[in-house]
């Protein structure tokens, strides 16, 4: 008998999470909607985690192994191996709730010409109590330019979107051989040339967990993928002028508030580096001018300011956080009452 092709694929690339692979794909499972895959890509892990995915009892987890490549090339293993034409990403370390592909389905319905799918997320801090909902403002489902509803905001989560096959074969994968950021730059190529239908409805929680000042410094260093892509966009004729410019500004926020960041972090070699790179591609801005001026400021002030910046926003968070689950418990007091 052929194979029968479910609704929806849903990829997890795996590398080393055997602490919480098993809370991920019991996230799946729990889904209101159950006709679905998992295709789970072990890209070269050295824990327990493939054990645990090959302990799972159901027939809808398929466990696909490779050498370590990095995400990029895990994400794309797992759309070639998947069979539907709509594959949704959940990272090994986040969770669904369970309405998330109930949610994706319901916007594939109302906007089936749209090439990205994506739901709110909660983020969620190492303590599990600080976290903010990161979503789309208005309360309502949204269809349109990718670039307009973004702004200045970043909403989309790697474990939030659903995306179809022929997207992929139109844009190409996810961008291998780069440090973080491809996932930014999938969404910045697939903004080129579709829409984006979004849901206003929290359906993800993505665990965010602090690294250590190497792994953070490691990720600030790294080199865009971005400006790959710009490149590619320049070249490009058949890309909509007015698109190619919503794209610029986007880009040019994007690429400046990560050097800015980078300074904040004393890391004054890197970020010089990277103003270079931005004034090659974009030229002389009104970002690059003030990024020029951040940089004369001495090392010590801007790593002072950035420290100061980093605890007023945690602490923001926290007494966030701290309020809403008082409020919370207030309310279910007065309906036990």
């Amino acid at each position: 008998m052929p194979d029968i092709i479910p609704t929806i694929s849903v990829v997890i690339p795996l590398f080393n999470k055997e602490k919480y692979v098993g809370r991920a794909i019991d996230s799946v499972l729990s889904q209101t909607f159950q006709d679905f895959e998992v295709v789970v890509v072990n890209d070269g892990s050295t824990d327990n985690s493939p054990e645990i995915v090959r302990g799972c009892n159901d027939h809808r987890i398929r466990l696909v192994d490779q050498e370590n490549k990095g995400v990029a090339s895990a994400r794309n293993r797992g759309v070639t191996e998947s069979k539907s034409d709509l594959i949704a990403f959940l990272d090994a370390d986040d969770e669904w709730l369970p309405n998330f592909l109930e949610t994706i389905l319901g916007l594939v319905e109302r906007f089936p010409d749209a090439g990205l799918y994506a739901t709110g997320y909660r983020l969620l801090k190492s303590d599990k109590h600080a976290y903010r909902n990161i979503t789309i403002k208005g309360g309502c489902e949204k269809c349109g330019c990718y670039f307009d509803l973004s702004r200045k905001k970043y909403f989309i989560s790697a474990s939030s979107v659903a995306i179809r096959r022929s997207v992929f074969d139109r844009v190409g994968g996810f961008r291998v051989g780069y440090v973080s950021g491809d996932d930014m730059d999938m969404w910045f190529r697939i903004g080129l040339w579709y829409k984006f239908a979004l849901s206003p409805t929290i359906c993800t929680l993505y665990h965010y967990y602090i690294s250590d000042n190497a792994h953070r410094t490691k990720l600030l260093s790294a080199v865009s993928p971005l400006y790959a892509s710009f490149s590619e966009m320049k070249e490009d004729a058949q890309i909509s002028p007015s698109v190619k410019c919503k794209a610029m500004k986007y880009l040019t926020h994007k690429l400046a508030k990560k050097i800015e960041i980078t300074f904040l972090n004393g890391l004054h070699i890197t970020g010089t580096q990277r103003l270079h790179e931005y004034r090659e591609a974009f030229g002389v801005t009104s970002s690059y001018l003030g990024l020029l001026c951040l940089s004369m400021i001495p090392r010590a002030v801007l790593h002072l300011g950035g420290m100061i910046r980093l605890k007023s926003v945690k602490f923001i968070l926290t007494l966030r956080s701290v309020t809403l689950n008082h409020y919370r418990s207030i309310c279910l007091r007065e309906r036990k009452s």
